[in-house]
Parts: structure tokens; C-alpha cells; sequence
């Protein structure tokens, strides 16, 4: 069972998170996250999914620029893919957007991850373009408003 939270840049799983984005998003293409990478993380919302030994399998990054909300990084343990879990780690991060009060969601996705943001609802609205070394294209989503629930529906704390 995966356990979803809510964590900072000062939370003692920030440094497992990286590791997991590097090791997923940046070693498979001969990088390493860098400085400039980890730059306004702090800023940024974090939601890790922790496996039931309390290690971090999974996370995803939410950045808000202007007044919007971008998702930065999604990354998933090759253990753990085929899951859901990344499925719900978007879902998690849109409930935050949309409590925040923002309708669209927008993101660079990998082209190999096309298929996995449009069956999440995202549409395609470039081209192609090199990011990071690799094909990317932006993607984006509107969101329905928020349901007042009175609590958030992300994650534990």
C-alpha cells in the first residue's frame, strides 16, 4: 500500500525524493540533477508516495509561476510503475491546484508520456520541442472548480 503526504524542501524525505528524480528523470540520460534543477524548489509543492517501509517510491513537483500552477516532475520507482501511482500523484497534485483556486494545469511532458497525461484528460498544444535533452511537448488540462470539502484532499501530513 502506497501512503501519499505533502513534504518541503526541510522535510528529512527531500533528500530520498531527489535521489529518486535523479536516479529516474536524469541518469537514464547521462545527468545529474544540478543546482539550477533545485533552484525555487523550496517554493514549489512536493508529493512523495512512500512505500509501508516509509521509503519515498514516487513524487511529484507542482510549481506555481505567475498564477499558474505547472507540473514540473513526476517520477515513479521501476519497481512500483504499472500501478497507478502516478496516475494518482496527478490526481493528488490537481485537488491542491484546485483548492488553490486555479482551473489549468499545464506541463512539459517526455513524448514517450504523451499517451499517460492524454488518458489523464491533458491535451497536447505544441509542437515538439528538445528539453533536457529530449523530445518534450506541452501539455495542458482545465480543472473543474474545487468541491468544498472543508478539509484538503491530497495527502497526510
Amino acid at each position: 500500500m502506497v501512503r501519499y503526504r505533502l513534504i518541503t524542501t526541510l522535510d528529512p524525505d527531500y533528500a530520498a525524493e531527489q535521489e529518486l528524480r535523479n536516479r529516474v528523470l536524469r541518469m537514464p540520460l547521462g545527468l545529474e540533477l544540478s543546482k539550477e534543477d533545485l533552484r525555487g524548489e523550496d517554493e514549489q509543492l512536493h508529493i512523495v508516495g512512500l512505500d509501508e517501509r516509509g521509503q519515498v517510491i514516487a513524487c511529484v513537483l507542482i510549481a506555481f509561476p505567475g498564477a499558474g500552477a505547472k507540473v514540473r516532475q513526476i517520477a515513479v520507482d521501476e519497481a512500483w510503475r504499472g500501478q497507478g501511482i502516478g496516475a494518482e500523484l496527478i490526481q493528488r497534485a490537481e485537488a491542491v491546484v484546485r483548492e488553490r483556486g486555479m482551473r489549468r494545469v499545464l506541463l512539459h511532458a517526455r513524448v514517450t508520456a504523451r499517451g499517460f497525461f492524454e488518458k489523464l484528460g491533458y491535451s497536447a498544444t505544441s509542437a515538439v520541442f528538445i528539453e533536457v535533452a529530449i523530445p518534450h511537448i506541452k501539455m495542458e488540462k482545465d480543472l473543474p472548480p474545487a468541491a468544498s470539502t472543508g478539509s484538503s484532499s491530497c495527502c497526510s501530513a
